[in-house]
């Protein structure tokens, strides 16, 4: 996180909404102002879109991973056995500690699972309802052919 990426967070998000964001580790909170940028890129040629809203998504759409404790390698095995060996993955993805690889078991829950996480936790801190939406559908393509601001979160978190 550079001084700029702080400022950025500063200036988009009230004392709630960064208290979440810094709950997250750096290296999720520097890709959430990278989608941001992203989101900021595309939306000037888009008229009717909730420009704040959908840049508060952006600081904020990886929350639910927050609450995880996992390391960079189990991020590693998560996205190598999600792509190689989904059923496994699924299987794995439990809360809390399981009898098969216990110490991935809370790693792959989170990761599967941390739209739900974050769009809960959004709504507990009383965000907005469409701010919880967002975050809540994030990875959701069929959600996104209904809302605009869904359908540039969605893109923007992939190109990063």
């Amino acid at each position: 996180m550079e001084p700029e990426d702080h400022e950025v967070v500063r200036a988009c998000l009230d004392e709630t909404g960064r208290s979440l964001f810094y709950s997250m580790d750096t290296a999720i909170q520097k890709h959430c102002v990278k989608v941001a940028s992203t989101v900021s890129d595309m939306i000037p040629a888009m008229p009717g879109i909730d420009r704040s809203s959908l840049i508060q998504a952006a600081l904020l759409h990886d929350i639910g991973k927050s609450k995880g404790s996992f390391t960079l390698m189990d991020r590693v095995w998560f996205v190598l056995i999600r792509k190689f060996l989904p059923g496994l993955a699924a299987e794995l993805a439990g809360p809390g500690r399981g009898k098969r690889l216990p110490g991935l078991r809370n790693a792959f829950h989170t990761h599967m699972h941390h739209e739900e996480i974050g769009a809960s936790i959004a709504r507990r801190a009383g965000l907005s309802e469409e701010i919880v939406f967002l975050l809540r559908h994030h990875h959701n393509k069929e959600a996104a052919r209904f809302s605009k601001e869904l359908a540039v979160l969605l893109r923007a978190d992939e190109l990063q």
